[in-house]
């Protein structure tokens, strides 16, 4: 005798397989943002969070060496021009000791040396999103997601030997104070070239720092998407099934009957 399925259960049947294909929709849509979601299992979750919450701190990481290199390379650049100016200061030294210029040329030079010291004294107070990028103390940069920290070089441009070369009493305004000046000035040179190294090796450092987080980042993103990945096909797969066993209870509905190997199919 052959096996009748009645509209009735066809109905209840179809509503069941529509309540499961959305449940497998919900997962497809939900469970991958959310690291599997209902589609992992508990030990599966774990890791996964886990992973994700790394990756967070190292994005967080690799924002503050972004933005310290930023800075770095800021300074650098008014260094840069610190190093310009006084490269001029020496030039108008030597000039004002030419014994064929007279107190006024030196006048006139002294006046554009007078403006660059002001220049050089001004850069000391140079910020950078607020912060002041020159002094006594040395700055810590968070440069891992395990909080571990890397100092800048701590470079004052308030300290000798650049006091020394912005002082007032450093002068061209005579042969002799010319000849002093240039002494104070070329040791204030050696100071920004020594200062520019330091600032040069700091941000070195600090790529150096970016480039390993952000290889790290990258393992552990793609451990963590092996395994969402895995369950996301798994959810692929059932929705695949169930889309068809709701297509053949959507045709039993039109046919209000089956055969019975199509409604034993139904109940899997």
């Amino acid at each position: 005798m052959g096996l009748s399925v009645t509209f009735d259960s066809a109905v209840t049947q179809h509503t069941t397989l529509m309540r499961r294909l959305q449940s497998v929709q919900l997962q497809l849509a939900t469970g991958k943002r959310e690291m599997g979601g209902v589609m992992l299992d508990a030990a599966n979750f774990s890791m996964a969070a886990k992973f994700d919450a790394q990756v967070h701190r190292m994005d967080a990481a690799l924002s503050n060496a972004g933005n310290a290199v930023s800075m770095l390379q800021t300074q650098d650049g008014t260094l840069r021009s610190v190093g310009r100016a006084m490269n001029r200061m020496g030039e108008l030294a030597i000039l004002a000791q030419d014994i064929t210029k007279s107190d006024a040329d030196r006048a006139l030079y002294a006046e554009e040396f007078t403006q660059l010291k002001n220049m050089v004294s001004d850069s000391a107070g140079m910020t950078f999103n607020g912060v002041k990028m020159f002094g006594s103390q040395s700055k810590s940069v968070t440069v891992n997601e395990d909080g571990g920290t890397t100092d800048l070089p701590a470079i004052n441009l308030q300290a000798d030997p650049y006091a020394a070369a912005v002082a007032n009493e450093v002068s061209i305004a005579t042969l002799d104070s010319a000849a002093a000046a240039l002494g104070v000035i070329k040791e204030g040179m050696s100071q920004v070239s020594t200062d520019r190294a330091k600032v040069g090796a700091a941000q070195a450092s600090l790529e150096a720092e970016s480039e390993r987080l952000t290889a790290a980042r990258s393992s552990l993103t793609s451990a963590g998407s092996r395994i969402t990945d895995v369950n996301y096909a798994r959810a692929v797969t059932k929705k695949s099934a169930a889309q068809v066993q709701l297509q053949l209870a959507t045709a039993v509905l039109a046919h209000k009957s089956i055969n019975p190997e199509a409604a034993l199919y139904l109940t899997l």
